[in-house]
């Protein structure tokens, strides 16, 4: 029997968890600060009703969870196309910071060479969960400073996992012997990661094929338990080769990215790693003493504000250094100056292995807890900052519009921005596609500029425009504006500069499809038809028809150019 029983502890956290985070939400701060709030008020320091030893095994699963959803942002595509700014501007930022910072460390203490290797690895990274939900809020994951931020972050979710391995080596009474035991290490986690590799890539594919082929197992439990399987096994796995958790979960959410089932294997684990991570903040909290707080609140705020300024002038200066605008850098600065989420599993690891001493380990969470709280602060500052710095009148239309796609790749231009070009952009921003919008209405302009949208004014058929939004660089141009005459003046110019640019044309009907495929449109979809068979497939839904059934049928009429559809009409019987 055991000595307590985890059942009431958890449905204790669980009660104060959920209570917390909705009066955070409600104050429009970040839940993650709900969290450590929660764990403080019933913990060890607090009013005692849920220790931390009751519950740490099981929060500690929910960094295994985080680490697999990182894995899973990770596809080799997305990568290709963010290279320059993940390996570069990233990488850049981790390495400065983490230098700068264990050089003070290093200055203060002469003989912490371990703690400063930690502190400065574990300060040098942000907050995802932070910063992500002020982006989240503000609507602006589109825009320049979304994607710096979200480029910098998976650099620093990806340098996590080399610190997991070094830290716990770092405890070794020899230092003299650390490069070997590192690069022991490293061999270790490269074979670890080839076997999860090879075994994956032998079991992946068909167990999760077959689950698909059940219509019913694949959106209920079978596909949830296999989602879970592989990275729990994988996580296993690297622990028992003397690795950490995360290192075999991280691996496995790579692995799954590469397969068509990424998106659903992320729905399935959403819950189960929200859930626990909120556990593993929670365990954190309960760790803090108020009191102390209260003690040092002058080095804390002193230490803190030392934090933001370094890593805002870092992310700054890298900014400029990569030639985005001045506004967007200080922006992207402030976004990303605080401490995060991994800093707490990195000190607890280090006050663990006995590298970092606990007054200092718990100073430190209060510095990057208290950075954290800025965020929303930070932000929005940075967001004046930009738009008083970069706000130019005398700036020709086409410089800003090179100016705001210059870091873009593998991009799609959208021309036109009414409901249609609206809708396709909610589309691609779901899928985290980038995409730059062009349009020719003033007002417009500056109306979805205010919701976040990365649109510029410009008249698509000018080849300054063209080249300004980086269509050498592009996926394709979605045409999304009614007016017809503007599409084929916008169509000539696309096919006569960009021959082997796609693109897809909004059209009414398909009347003169003919004429629009011989000026280069590659897709075209009619309006008329395709309200038709939504309307359509909501009947055969409504009578009983299977979705399988119901997206055959529409398959059937597109791939047949809506052929059935459109007998009564006046068309060329090619089309």
């Amino acid at each position: 029997m055991h000595d307590f029983d985890v059942l009431p502890s958890v449905v204790i956290l669980l009660s104060v968890a959920i209570f917390v985070v909705i009066i955070f939400k409600k104050l429009k701060l970040s839940p993650v600060l709900g969290y450590f709030v929660a764990g403080a008020i019933i913990g060890d320091h607090g009013f005692k009703i849920v220790l931390y030893e009751q519950i740490h095994v099981l929060a500690e699963y929910g960094v295994v969870f985080l680490l697999y959803a990182i894995g899973l942002e990770l596809s080799i595509e997305r990568l290709k196309a963010m290279r320059k700014y993940v390996f570069g501007l990233g990488t850049l930022q981790v390495v400065l910071t983490s230098v700068i910072v264990a050089g003070a460390v290093t200055l203060f203490d002469g003989d912490g060479n371990r703690t400063a290797v930690i502190i400065g690895g574990a300060l040098a990274l942000s907050s995802t969960a932070v910063v992500m939900q002020v982006i989240d809020d503000n609507r602006s994951q589109s825009t320049q400073v979304g994607r710096i931020s979200f480029a910098i972050l998976l650099l620093q979710d990806f340098a996590v996992v080399p610190l997991l391995v070094i830290i716990p080596k770092l405890a070794g009474e020899n230092l003299a012997s650390l490069p070997f035991e590192i690069l022991m290490s490293i061999g270790k986690a490269t074979i670890a990661l080839v076997l999860i590799f090879v075994v994956g890539r032998l079991f992946f594919r068909p167990v999760f094929g077959m689950i698909s082929t059940d219509a019913e197992a694949s959106s209920n439990e079978l596909f949830i338990a296999a989602t879970l399987l592989i990275a729990l096994a994988a996580a296993f796995g690297t622990e028992y080769m003397g690795l950490s958790l995360a290192l075999g979960a991280f691996a496995a959410g790579v692995l799954v990215a590469e397969t068509e089932f990424q998106r659903k294997a992320e729905e399935s684990i959403y819950p189960f790693k929200g859930l626990l991570l909120g556990l593993f903040f929670m365990s954190v909290g309960m760790k803090i003493d108020v009191q102390e707080i209260y003690a040092q609140l002058s080095t804390i705020l002193l230490f803190t504000l030392g934090l933001v300024t370094v890593k805002a002038l870092i992310v700054t200066g890298l900014c400029i250094l990569f030639r985005f605008n001045t506004g967007v850098a200080i922006h992207s600065g402030l976004m990303l100056a605080q401490g995060g989420e991994f800093a707490f599993i990195l000190f607890k690891l280090g006050m663990d292995k006995g590298i970092l001493a606990e007054d200092t380990g718990k100073l430190l969470l209060l510095i990057v807890t208290f950075s954290m709280a800025l965020t929303p602060l930070l932000s929005l500052i940075g967001e004046k900052l930009e738009a008083m710095i970069d706000y130019d009148p005398e700036k020709s239309p086409t410089l800003v519009i090179e100016r705001g796609a210059r870091d873009l790749t593998g991009h799609v231009i959208i021309a036109g921005f009414g409901r249609v070009g609206k809708m396709v952009a909610r589309v691609l921003q779901a899928e985290s596609i980038n995409y730059i919008v062009i349009d020719v209405n003033s007002e417009n302009v500056k109306e979805e500029e205010v919701n976040g949208f990365p649109i510029f004014k410009g008249d698509i058929s000018q080849a300054e425009t063209l080249a300004a939004s980086g269509a050498e660089r592009a996926l394709c141009v979605i045409m999304a504006m009614s007016n017809q005459v503007t599409q084929r003046k916008a169509l000539k110019s696309i096919s006569k500069h960009y021959p082997e640019l796609s693109i897809i044309i909004r059209s009414q009907d398909l009347r003169h499809s003919a004429e629009l495929y011989d000026m280069g449109a590659t897709v075209i979809v009619p309006e008329d038809y395709e309200t038709g068979l939504q309307l359509g497939g909501a009947v055969l839904k409504a009578v009983g028809i299977s979705e399988y059934e119901i997206a055959r049928i529409k398959e059937q009429f597109r791939s047949g150019n809506y052929v059935m559809a459109k007998q009564h009409e006046d068309v060329p019987d090619e089309f």
